[in-house]
């Protein structure tokens, strides 16, 4: 007799030796050989698969498999409805658009799920919404992002405790015993995978969410290894590209979400992979309209385009991330001197006033490169790091980007950076004719590229090709951040003609001059906006010993 049934939440098969039954079971997605128990096991969520396979060879379904079965597809029904209605009903407390709402109750319907997104849409803030009533979340991101992730979640739900889990070993572990229990939402970054797990794998979490997961599509790391051991009654993934590389990168997140869904990485390839027969490299792939389908099952995507009519033309997000501790103590360093040059000025004359805000550059140069201040024995550079992780999915979804800088020197360290994509830049000693070649090249180049200008750039150019801007350091004037946001002009894209959404990030180094700064364009409807808009009008400003106090006591 041969049988399909459940037990253990499992599908089980139990039939008498035949190797052409065991080539049809081998077909199976996610299918176990149980060797204590003799019998194959197979996922749950692959019960149509293993019907299909199955049943023409003479297998007979138990009744619960066939039950299974129907509440398996009423659920898929449930799910394809929710992804296409536009009028969900939301009744928690963030402000979401429509279709943030589809987000927020596909996340909140599925126990495994993958919002692929692309850059821009606001995928946090439908996460946030989604766990806002869950007791325990974990969030894994980017070491440059957690306590921007951090930040997110208190700007929505203020009552919130939110934990980042930051510092040495020593102090991390006391975090983890004695706080990370009494925090509703706990932010760490993937390395700690490794260096923490023994804490982390003693808690049993509600939810455990993967910020920016193409981080875990090595299913071979140690990383996405623990990842997986972890307990929680939900998990959630994030990622603006999904398939970053190859097909191959959506099998590590998926091991996260629904282990054994895909199969073991060793099945997986045999069926999606087409390899070299001497090496057992991957060159190419096969099956991937089933892997689609079998991916969408658990994945909501969607583009700007998809969803512009409902998104404000310029949606703006700050990136706040720590300096690590070398870099701290660089700026602490300048910031002590500073206070030292300034008490030496005499205040009286308004010409010192005039230069106080030029040596503060020196504070800005801090957060945004180590070299700009010839602190070469810094080697971490925490701004450059989150600058990279943001531009990642950009590239990877097609789209082009400019980064803004006030420093000429800063853009030449950022084009030998990022040398790995196609880069354009312009800056003061680029001859006016030769600034409309560049921006001509920017705009017609077919594919991803990035734009790096200085403020030189910003006036009279038109790149309305981008639509991501990136102001790797905010200027301090309000008509100078317009100004830098008007190069994306978004009445049109250059070469489709179609009116397109643009994203505006602000990189800040978190408790240093780029917050004070942001902090003061900010406010609204006051004079002091452009309190340090050119050393030209300091005086008649406003620029008071108050407003420099508080830039050096940060």
């Amino acid at each position: 007799m041969k049988l399909i049934r459940l037990s253990d939440n499992k599908i089980v098969l139990q039939f008498d030796f035949d190797p052409q039954v065991v080539i049809s079971v081998r077909k199976i997605d996610g299918r176990i050989w149980n060797a204590a128990k003799k019998r194959w096991e197979i996922p749950m969520e692959n019960v149509k698969e293993v019907l299909d396979i199955l049943t023409p060879i003479g297998f007979e379904a138990a009744p619960e498999i066939h039950h299974l079965l129907k509440k398996q597809n009423q659920f898929l029904e449930e799910i394809d409805q929710i992804k296409k209605n536009p009028d969900i009903k939301y009744e928690g407390s963030l402000p979401l658009h429509d279709f943030q709402k589809i987000g927020y109750s596909f996340l909140k319907s599925m126990p495994h799920a993958l919002l692929g997104d692309v850059p821009g849409l606001g995928k946090t803030i439908q996460m946030i919404a989604a766990t806002e009533h869950d007791p325990h979340i974990l969030i894994f991101t980017m070491n440059s992002l957690k306590y921007n992730i951090a930040a997110e979640v208190k700007k929505w739900i203020p009552e919130a405790k939110v934990l980042v889990i930051a510092g040495d070993k020593q102090a991390r572990a006391e975090q983890w015993l004695s706080y990370a229990k009494t925090n509703k939402y706990v932010v760490a970054n993937y390395e700690l995978l490794i260096h923490d797990f023994e804490h982390i794998k003693k808690f049993k979490w509600s939810t455990v969410v993967c910020d920016e997961s193409t981080r875990i599509s090595n299913p071979e790391s140690k990383t996405s290894q623990n990842l997986t051991k972890l307990g929680s009654v939900k998990r959630i993934a994030m990622t603006g590209t999904p398939i970053s590389n190859s097909p191959i990168d959506i099998f590590g997140i998926f091991n996260f979400l629904v282990p054994g869904y895909l199969g073991t990485f060793y099945q997986f390839k045999e069926k999606y992979c087409i390899t070299d027969d001497r090496f057992n490299n991957v060159i190419g792939y096969k099956n991937m309209e089933e892997l689609s389908t079998k991916v969408n099952r658990f994945m909501l995507r969607r583009k700007k385009q998809e969803v512009f009519k409902e998104l404000p033309a310029t949606l703006h997000q700050d990136v706040i991330f720590p300096l690590s501790p070398s870099e701290r103590k660089l700026y602490d360093s300048v910031k002590q001197q500073l206070i030292k040059e300034i008490k030496e000025l005499s205040l009286l004359d308004t010409k010192n006033l005039n230069i106080i805000p030029v040596k503060m550059l020196r504070l800005k140069q801090c957060t945004n490169h180590p070299a700009l201040v010839n602190a070469l024995e810094v080697t971490e550079t925490s701004k450059l790091d989150a600058l990279k992780a943001l531009l990642e999915p950009i590239i990877a979804s097609g789209e082009k980007a400019i980064i803004f800088t006030q420093f000429a020197e800063c853009l030449h360290i950022l084009n030998r950076e990022l040398e790995k994509h196609k880069t354009f830049c312009i800056y003061g000693e680029v001859k006016p004719i030769k600034r409309m070649i560049i921006t001509k090249e920017f705009n017609d180049f077919d594919g991803p590229a990035i734009m790096m200008m200085t403020e030189a750039g910003a006036y009279g150019l038109n790149l309305g090709s981008a639509s991501y801007i990136i102001n790797y350091d905010s200027p301090w004037s309000i008509e100078k951040l317009t100004q830098r946001e008007g190069r994306a002009d978004r009445s049109a894209d250059v070469k489709s003609r179609k009116v397109k959404p643009l994203t505006v990030y602000n990189l800040i180094a978190k408790n240093s001059i780029d917050e004070y700064v942001i902090k003061v364009l900010d406010r609204k409807n006051k004079v002091s906006v452009d309190i340090l808009k050119d050393v030209e009008r300091m005086a008649d400003s406003g620029l008071s010993m108050a407003d420099i106090e508080e830039i050096l006591n940060l």
